[in-house]
């Protein structure tokens, strides 16, 4: 399995762009599929890919018991230095250090297309979820799957040259036990943040350059996926 971290969310000019959430939409996009997911007080919640916590802290304050799972040791101590009191623990989507149906609640916030086996790390996320349990998936999304073979070729593993298209999205989803109830295209966030990180970098290109690939190429591939940007709420059929 591979295990390396995605380094674009350790870049200082991305966090500065993104704030501490560091994905298109940030906590507005959280508070709304929260809302959707209907939670009660004191449920148990578990942020996959939390990143610096910027997702914990906001659950804790609704009265949610949340922790987070992240494999970046600099994000997490970002976010220890912050909040001291937030639950926050190093490990990877697919291989959850949690028991069986512990969680009312999964959130999978611009992770999925990071993981080295994304059906894996779907089964699981319904194996700690409770039966009828709640997932929040948000991440890019690819509009033109001829892209895809070329942007899966690519040196840099990121949220867009791994991405999915909507029909694998629902696909894997199903065979890892989950029903959609709620989607939603979320990819004007997507472009705000785009025009954001030109603004920061001076262009894509340069953008991708800090991230150590050949930044011209790196932004052809990822343009011919046509990305987008999703939100849906799911549920553990069983």
């Amino acid at each position: 399995m591979n295990t390396e971290v995605c380094r674009v969310y350790e870049l200082e000019g991305v966090q500065r762009v993104t704030g501490e959430t560091i994905r298109p939409g940030g906590l507005a996009l959280t508070r709304q599929a929260v809302a959707l997911a209907d939670l009660p007080a004191g449920a148990r919640v578990l942020d996959v890919g939390c990143g610096a916590g910027a997702t914990v802290e906001y659950l804790a304050g609704l009265g949610l018991r949340a922790m987070g799972i992240d494999p970046s040791k600099k994000l997490l101590s970002q976010g220890n230095g912050r909040s001291p009191h937030l639950t926050l623990t190093q490990g990877r989507g697919e291989l959850l250090p949690f028991a069986a149906r512990q969680f009312d609640a999964l959130l999978a916030e611009c992770c999925l297309s990071l993981m080295a086996d994304a059906a894996e790390a779907l089964a699981e996320f319904a194996r700690v979820l409770r039966p009828g349990g709640a997932l929040i998936l948000s991440d890019m999304l690819v509009g033109n799957p001829a892209g895809m073979a070329a942007a899966r070729r690519l040196p840099l593993s990121c949220c867009v040259s791994c991405a999915f298209s909507r029909a694998q999205i629902k696909g894997l989803l199903t065979d890892a036990g989950f029903a959609i109830t709620h989607w939603e295209d979320n990819t004007e966030a997507l472009k705000q943040l785009t025009v954001q990180i030109i603004w920061e970098y001076g262009s894509l290109a340069n953008f991708w350059g800090c991230c150590g690939e050949d930044g011209v190429g790196m932004g052809t591939a990822v343009a011919n996926l046509k990305p987008g940007y999703f939100l849906l709420l799911a549920r553990k059929e069983i």
